[in-house]
């Protein structure tokens, strides 16, 4: 059953509205008219003895619960729902960032002090990029941005520090085995 007020979604068991605390109309149930908040309208057995005819209550302000959806309502139609738009959507929950994301960034970030460093830091550069286009698209969650970025970064930035580092001892071998052989 959706609220008249708001357009939530609510359970058919419920008698007010959870998002907006509004009292729920059925359908097929004419909405009924309400005394103002807090009146009784049977009296208290402590009361001096007037009785409903003697003290009848203020008038109510209108025989429609919401006035602002009073021109959906029709008597010769019933019934007719606020339909909104977000209530049939599902709730967004946040999920945590997805494993792809996680080890991107533990292995580029393991790559950094270890000697294995290329062989770390490529698959964690490479899983980073995938999980930023998966997250991109829609596929992954968006939690995991931050941990594929890190990896992605840090695994493209040690794999180009690591290559300069084989580059330079290659070239010093070069070097030093040419100069042996003067």
């Amino acid at each position: 059953m959706f609220c008249t007020r708001c357009g939530t979604s609510n359970s058919n068991e419920s008698m007010v509205c959870t998002n907006c605390s509004a009292p729920l109309v059925r359908p097929g149930e004419t909405p009924r008219a309400q005394g103002p908040a807090g009146y009784d309208r049977t009296p208290s057995p402590y009361s001096s003895g007037a009785n409903w005819e003697q003290n009848p209550p203020p008038p109510a302000q209108s025989s429609q619960p919401y006035p602002e959806y009073r021109s959906s309502y029709s008597e010769s139609q019933g019934y007719q729902p606020y339909q909104s738009t977000y209530a049939n959507q599902m709730p967004v929950q946040q999920a945590s960032a997805s494993g792809r994301a996680i080890a991107a960034m533990i292995l580029s970030l393991v790559a950094i002090p270890t000697c294995f460093g290329p062989l770390l830091s490529i698959p964690g550069f490479i899983l980073g990029k995938m999980e930023m286009n998966a997250i991109r698209a829609g596929t992954a969650p968006r939690a995991g941005e931050t941990f594929a970025k890190v990896g992605f970064y840090v695994g493209i930035i040690t794999t180009i520090i690591y290559c300069l580092l084989g580059a330079g001892w290659l070239a010093l071998l070069t070097i030093g085995s040419i100069s042996n052989s003067f």
